[in-house]
C-alpha cells in the first residue's frame, strides 16, 4: 500500500456505480486503500459488490446545522424518495445540498432553483470540499455524471489533489461535459473515437487516456455468459428470439409530444413489444428499465414469454447475453449490447434521441428505426451493419488500466 491517502470514488448509480465497481476491486486486489462513496442507488450496489460505501448521511457532522439539513430533506421527500435508497440518506442528500443552496443564494434564490430544476441541478462544492478535507485522499475518482460527482472533482482540483475522470460517454455536440469548466488531471475514454471528440472539443489530449470503459468488463465474463444460457433454459426460452428492451423516463422539452412524456413513451414501446411477443410463441421478451426510474412504471401484469427484470437486483450483463436483439433509445446499454455482439434497434423517434442527436445507428453500431409502427417490423426484418472500429474500444479488460492511471497520479500525489 502507497502511504498518500485513499483513493477517493464518487459515484451515482446506475451505470456510474458500474463504472467504478470494477476499478476499485481491482486497487482494493492491488493492496491499496479505498474509500467508495456511493451516492442514491449506487449505495446498495456497492454493498452486494463487497464494497464499504458511505453516503451523504455519513458526512452529515460536516454541515453547519444537520438537523436543518434533515429537516429540508424532509420538506423535499415526496416525489424523491426511491425504494432502493435508505430513507435517511435521502433526507441527507437532499437536504444538505438544498441547504447549500439556502446558504448561498438565501431562501428565495433556493426555491427558485429547485423551481426551476430539482435537484437535477444541485452542486455541493462547499459540502465535497468538507468531505475531501476530512478523508485527505490521494485521489480523486468520479465519472461524468454531474452534480455532486462534479463537486468532487472541482473540489479536487481547488485544493491541488489528483484527480480523475471515467468517462462512457461518446463526447458528442449534445454532451454538457467537454465544456465544464473543470476538468480532470486524467480523463479515461472508451475508444479513439471519444478521445478525438474531446479534443475536438477543447480538451488537453494530454488528458486523455484510452483504455475502454470498466462498466463494460463484466460482458467478457464466462460466468455472466453462462447465467445468459441458464437464464434462456429456466424461463423455457431455447429456440425463442428474445428481445430486450431497457427504457428510460423522456423528458419534457420543447419537442416532447405529450404522449411520449415521462414513462409514457417507454410504455408505448413495451405495449408493443408485448403484443409481438403476444402473436407467436418463438418470441420473448425483457423489460428493464433504468435503475433510478423503474419504480416510476407502472407493471403490466404476468404474460408468457415476458419477464420483468429489477435493475437494482441484478446485472444486467447475463441478461444481455440471454438476449438476441435490443431496443434503445440513448441508454449506454445500446453500446453494450454492440459489444456483446447483438442486433441493436435504436429508436430514431424517441424524444431524447432527436433532441440530444444521440443516435446508435448514425454512430454505426445500431438498426434505425424511424417509427412506432415500423418497430416490429425491424425486428422481423434485420439490416445489416458495418460497425465502425473507432467506436468500439481496445481488446481487453478496462478496470486494470484505469487502475495504473489512478495509481500513476497516486505517485505524483506522494512525490508532492
Amino acid at each position: 500500500m502507497l502511504d498518500g491517502g485513499p483513493i477517493l470514488f464518487v459515484c451515482y448509480g446506475g451505470g456510474h456505480i458500474g463504472k467504478v465497481v470494477p476499478v476499485a476491486q481491482e486497487l482494493i486486489a492491488r493492496g491499496m486503500d479505498v474509500h467508495v462513496m456511493a451516492l442514491t442507488t449506487g449505495f446498495r450496489i456497492a454493498e452486494r459488490s463487497g464494497l464499504s460505501p458511505v453516503g451523504y448521511k455519513n458526512f452529515l457532522h460536516l454541515v453547519d446545522d444537520p438537523k436543518r439539513a434533515l429537516a429540508c430533506g424532509r420538506a423535499l421527500l415526496e416525489g424523491n424518495a426511491h425504494p432502493d435508497i435508505d430513507e435517511v440518506e435521502s433526507l441527507a442528500y437532499l437536504g444538505i445540498n438544498y441547504s447549500e443552496w439556502v446558504d448561498t443564494y438565501g431562501e428565495v434564490g433556493a426555491q427558485r432553483l429547485y423551481l426551476e430544476g430539482g435537484r437535477r441541478i444541485f452542486f455541493p462544492l462547499r459540502f465535497m470540499g468538507r468531505v475531501l478535507e476530512e478523508i485527505r485522499p490521494a485521489v480523486v475518482v468520479t465519472t461524468s455524471s454531474p452534480r455532486s460527482e462534479r463537486a468532487a472533482t472541482e473540489a479536487a482540483v481547488i485544493r491541488g489533489v489528483p484527480s480523475l475522470n471515467i468517462m462512457d460517454l461518446f463526447g458528442l455536440p449534445y454532451d454538457i461535459y467537454p465544456r465544464q469548466p473543470v476538468h480532470s488531471d486524467r480523463i479515461t475514454v472508451l475508444s479513439e473515437f471519444v478521445r478525438d471528440n474531446l479534443t475536438t472539443a477543447g480538451i488537453d489530449p494530454a488528458r486523455i487516456l484510452v483504455t475502454g470503459c470498466p462498466a463494460y468488463d463484466p460482458l467478457q465474463d464466462p460466468d455472466n455468459i453462462r447465467q445468459g444460457a441458464e437464464f434462456r433454459r429456466r424461463m423455457g426460452w431455447e429456440g425463442r428470439t428474445v428481445v430486450m428492451y431497457p427504457g428510460y423516463l423522456e423528458d419534457p422539452s420543447p419537442c416532447t409530444p405529450l404522449e411520449y412524456l415521462g414513462n409514457r413513451f417507454g410504455l408505448a414501446v413495451e405495449q408493443r413489444l408485448r403484443a409481438w411477443v403476444a402473436e407467436a410463441p418463438a418470441r420473448a421478451l425483457v423489460v428493464r428499465y433504468h435503475p433510478s426510474q423503474y419504480h416510476e412504471f407502472p407493471d403490466l401484469g404476468e404474460q408468457d414469454g415476458v419477464y420483468v427484470s429489477i435493475p437494482t437486483r441484478e446485472p444486467v450483463a447475463f441478461l444481455l447475453h440471454a438476449s438476441d436483439i435490443v431496443v434503445v433509445q440513448t441508454t449506454t446499454v445500446g453500446l453494450e449490447a454492440a459489444l456483446s455482439g447483438k442486433r441493436v434497434l435504436c429508436l430514431r423517434f424517441a424524444p431524447s434521441v432527436t433532441n440530444l442527436e444521440f443516435d446508435y445507428s448514425r454512430m454505426g453500431l445500431a438498426e434505425p428505426v424511424e417509427s412506432m409502427d415500423d418497430l416490429t417490423l425491424a425486428i422481423d426484418n434485420p439490416h445489416p451493419i458495418q460497425r465502425s472500429l473507432r467506436v468500439m474500444p481496445p481488446p481487453g479488460l478496462a478496470a486494470p488500466r484505469v487502475a495504473d492511471a489512478i495509481l500513476g497520479l497516486v505517485h505524483r500525489s506522494i512525490q508532492g
